[in-house]
This record gives structure tokens, sequence and C-alpha cells, in this order.
């Protein structure tokens, strides 16, 4: 029987879409025969890096390069995920094309983040991975095919980071047109967020996931998010198998192609009303293009175990 390590460990609670993902790949591997382990100790086939940094929920690229050097067989499939642009740092890109070195295969989570790389060195091959969200947890109304939009619109958004480059001019902007608005605009911002925010009008909600976080996202109408260099994100995934269609920057990155089918792009945040105007308009429209079964994890893990197969 093969042995698996990830080199993520699991957190229980709300928290980023990496450790959903984690969590339900650890459980789709389980269930198709390989034996997941927790430490280097073990006799490893693969090792699926998803974060080669050093902290309490990891082992880090130091650790299984060294395995490595002591255990040439073992194969490295690393996911990458991040970059800098994501948050305005200047230390991932690198770790990243550096840690990849020591790879066997790798799978980028969307094609803007792989050109991005290929821009920063990238020359292997690779293969696209895109996110997935869990189905039983996410999934539209019934009978939403013929849905009448009522005022006030419903908009939501969600995030677990609270950094500024997830989008919070524009979730000020919504912010103040809920203000001036209250009878046509409804807003509400789910998880953390930047102290710099401090809404007037915005319905805030605790950070929440899985099932209660997939109820709450069923009482809105339209999603926004104006996350910037997003590497391909979690949380549009699950607005948009909640069945609401999307609104997203143009300069989202990855989002961008998970959205282009069911969403409206903007460039600007004075464009907001307007686009959340054409929306409603074409509401049933653009929500007749969601692809659920590609948004799911089923399809999502389908294509891992498929890589995996193929390695060890």
């Amino acid at each position: 029987m093969k042995k698996i390590l990830i080199n993520r460990k699991i957190v229980q609670g709300p928290w980023g879409g990496g450790n959903n993902f984690v969590k339900s790949l650890y459980e789709k591997l389980s269930d198709n025969g390989y034996t997941l382990v927790n430490s280097l100790n073990d006799n490893i086939d693969l090792i699926v890096m998803i974060d080669p940094r050093y902290d309490d929920l990891g082992i880090s690229i130091n650790e299984i390069v060294a395995y490595k050097k002591k255990n040439p067989n073992v194969k490295i499939l690393h996911r990458i995920n991040e970059c800098d642009a994501r948050k305005n740092t200047n230390d991932i890109d690198q770790l990243l094309l550096i840690s990849n070195q020591f790879a066997d295969e790798t799978v980028f989570i969307s094609r803007w983040l792989r050109d991005y790389f290929i821009q920063k060195g990238f020359s292997k091959n690779s293969n696209v991975i895109y996110n997935g969200c869990d189905s039983s947890h996410f999934y539209p109304q019934k009978n939403l095919e013929n849905k009448k939009v009522q005022t006030p619109i419903k908009i939501v958004t969600h995030h677990w980071s609270d950094n500024w480059m997830k989008g919070f001019d524009a979730y000020k902007y919504l912010d103040k047109l809920c203000e001036k608005n209250p009878d046509k605009y409804l807003f509400t911002y789910i998880g953390r967020y930047a102290k710099e925010y401090s809404p007037k009008a915005t319905n805030l909600v605790k950070p929440l996931h899985g099932k209660e976080l997939g109820d709450e996202l069923r009482k809105h109408d339209v999603y926004v998010t104006a996350s910037r260099w997003e590497p391909c994100g979690m949380h549009h995934i699950e607005g948009a198998s909640s069945g609401m269609p999307i609104i997203y920057h143009k300069d989202g990155g990855g989002i961008v192609e998970g959205c282009e089918p069911h969403g409206v792009s903007f460039s600007c945040v004075d464009e907001l009303a307007k686009k959340l105007d054409y929306v409603i308009k074409n509401y049933n429209g653009i929500l007749s293009n969601v692809d659920y079964k590609f948004l799911s994890f089923e399809r999502c893990l389908n294509d891992y175990l498929k890589l995996i197969q193929s390695i060890v």
C-alpha cells in the first residue's frame, strides 16, 4: 500500500481554503487505498508539498529535501497556490521557485498563476488543477432558475484573510452605497476584516465555515469579490456554488478564470452600482452558466487522484 505525506496539518474550525483542500485530499486518498502518514520517519512513496514554509502547521522544504537525500526514490508533488502579488509580500515567489527545484511534478491552481511564475523563470512541465468546494455544503436554493430578485438586493462576500488586498476599498464603497440606499442594497461581510475597514451600514458576520457558511451564503442574491491578484481562491467558488452570479475585479488574477462564465467584471469601485444593476437585469441568464459539477470538490479531487496515480 503506497504511503503519502501531505506536508500541512489539518486545522479544525474556520480557516483558509487551503486547509479545506488538505482535509478533503486526505479523505480522498484514504478512501482510494493510500496510507496517509504524518511524519518523515515512515517509508514514504509521495510527498504532497502544499506550502514549503516552516511553521507549526507543516513540514518545511528543508526537512523534505533532507528526507529526499536519504530516500531518493520518494516523489514530490508541489502544489503552488501562492505568490507575492497576492498580499504585497516579497519573499514567497523566490521560496516557491527554489523549493520547486526538488519537485517531480508541479500543479498550479490557475493558468494565471502558472503564467505569473513562467515570467519569474519557471520552465518545467506542469499541470493546472482548479480548486473546488464541498457541494454538500455549498449548493443553490431549489427552483433557482426563475428567481425574482427582490429589493433590497442582498449582496455578500466572505474572506478568512484580513489583508487589504482582499478588496476592502470596494467593500467600503459598498458600505457607503448601502448607507445612501438602504432600501435598494444590503451588504453582508462574513469573516475577518482589516482594521481600516470600519463599515457603518454593512451586516458583519463572524467567520463561518462548512454547512454554516453555505447556509448563510444561500440567503443572498449576488456575490462580490474585489480581491486582487489571487492565485485562485475558494471564496468565489463557494459563492457561485451557492447559486449566485459573481461580480469580480478585473485584476483578480486566477479568480478571473473561475468567474468569467458566470460573472461580470469591474475595474474600479465606482462601477459597482452599475454592475449590480446589470447583474440583476440579466440575473437568470448569468446564473444559467454556472457549472456546479466543475466547481465541486469531486471534480477537483478526482483530477488530483488521477495525477497521483500516474506518479506512484
